[in-house]
């Protein structure tokens, strides 16, 4: 009976593991029906459509750069540290994950117009309709996957290591960096990689601050409203493979992370380099 009960609930999970995966690859297939493959290899190297695929590579760099920069910090803040306020901390983090997109690209808008107080502190600086306007939407809705995944790691690590590290005489800057950072590594990892693809991805906050210069998400959101989906086929295209391609090095990363763990364990004997 209890066999029965085992085979028919891993015949429901696989199922439905099915459903989802074909649901996910299914519209893949779209682009063998919209594209000709005579003319797929010349449709990809159109320069509108690589100059925006660079810029996107380019400014979703930088974002994630950023949001690593203070990023980390804050979630290891909030993970560690008891303030007042933490709550309210935790509430504001997650804001730009359940604003729509195109309503934080109202507010960023309302902030950084060329009529803002900001414009009119930095007049040399243009804030809208430029790089700058891309990195400032891809920053804004992006943080919220780097912070909370680096929490989730912090969060994970036994404090005791740190405490450890502290009473023979360690300080916090150096247990933060050789200890704490090195054990979040793989939580942190997945923060970056999850950022960097959403910074690309971005369209909706982009599209109010900075419609020009295109990212690939512009690109392809203009190709399609003007030509069809025929005509979006290559910037979707090169998405994909960014994704594929890094997703394999995510998977490299984290093999040769398991694979140093031992290596991990000298982390008592801090006077070794």
């Amino acid at each position: 009976m209890n066999n029965t009960r085992l085979i028919n609930f891993k015949l429901v999970i696989c199922i439905l593991s099915g459903i989802a995966l074909v649901y996910i690859i299914y519209p893949l297939f779209s682009i063998l029906i919209f594209v000709e493959p005579n003319i797929l290899l010349e449709s990809l190297i159109k320069p509108r459509v690589i100059d925006a695929f660079v810029l996107s590579i380019g400014t979703a760099s930088v974002s994630t750069l950023l949001i690593a920069l203070f990023g980390i910090p804050l979630a290891y803040c909030i993970s560690r540290y008891k303030f007042p306020g933490r709550s309210v901390a935790q509430i504001i983090i997650v804001i730009p994950l359940v604003l729509p997109p195109l309503a934080s690209g109202a507010l960023l808008l309302g902030v950084f117009n060329p009529q803002s107080f900001l414009d009119r502190l930095f007049p040399n600086i243009e804030f809208t309709q430029s790089i700058i306007g891309i990195i400032i939407a891809q920053t804004y809705v992006a943080s919220p996957f780097m912070i909370l995944a680096s929490m989730a790691a912090f969060d994970s690590i036994d404090k005791s290591l740190e405490n450890v590290a502290r009473v023979l005489g360690k300080r916090n800057l150096e247990v933060f960096l050789r200890i704490s950072i090195p054990l979040a590594k793989k939580g942190i990892l997945v923060g970056i990689m999850m950022t960097w693809i959403r910074a690309i991805g971005e369209l909706g906050a982009t599209l109010m601050l900075a419609y020009n210069p295109h990212t690939i998400s512009i690109q392809i959101y203009e190709d399609n409203a003007l030509g069809g989906l025929s005509q979006a086929i290559p910037g979707i295209i090169l998405s994909i493979l960014l994704s594929v391609v890094l997703i394999i090095v995510y998977s490299i990363i984290v093999k040769k992370s398991n694979g140093d763990t031992r290596k991990n364990n000298r982390i008592f004997s801090f006077g070794g380099s």
